[in-house]
C-alpha cells in the first residue's frame, strides 16, 4: 500500500479503511442500489452500510437539487436552471 501511495499526491495517512470508506461511498454516489453494495463489500445488514459508509456527497447533493428542480419547476412556476435552491430562493 504505501508503495501505491507514493505514486500519489495523497498526503495524510491512508489506510485500507480510508479506501474502503470512499469506495462505498462512490457506489453510493452512483446510485448502485444497495443490495449490490452490501453484496460487494460483504455486509449482511443494511444498517452497516447506511449508517457507517454512505453519506450525502457534494455530488449527491447537487444531482438531488437537479431532480426535484426538473420535478417541481412547474408547480413552483420557476424556471428550470438547474439548482433548485437558487431558484427558490430568487423567488
Amino acid at each position: 500500500m504505501r508503495s501505491i501511495l507514493k505514486q500519489t499526491t495523497i498526503k495524510k495517512n491512508a489506510t485500507p479503511h480510508i479506501f474502503r470508506h470512499t469506495f462505498i461511498s462512490l457506489l453510493a454516489e452512483a446510485s448502485v442500489p444497495l443490495p449490490m453494495i452490501m453484496k460487494r463489500v460483504g455486509h449482511d445488514d443494511a444498517k452497516t452500510t447506511l449508517k457507517i459508509y454512505t453519506h450525502v456527497t457534494s455530488k449527491m447533493q447537487i444531482d438531488a437539487d437537479q431532480k426535484i428542480s426538473e420535478m417541481y419547476a412547474d408547480l413552483l412556476d420557476i424556471p428550470f436552471k438547474g439548482d433548485f435552491a437558487e431558484n427558490v430562493i430568487k423567488t
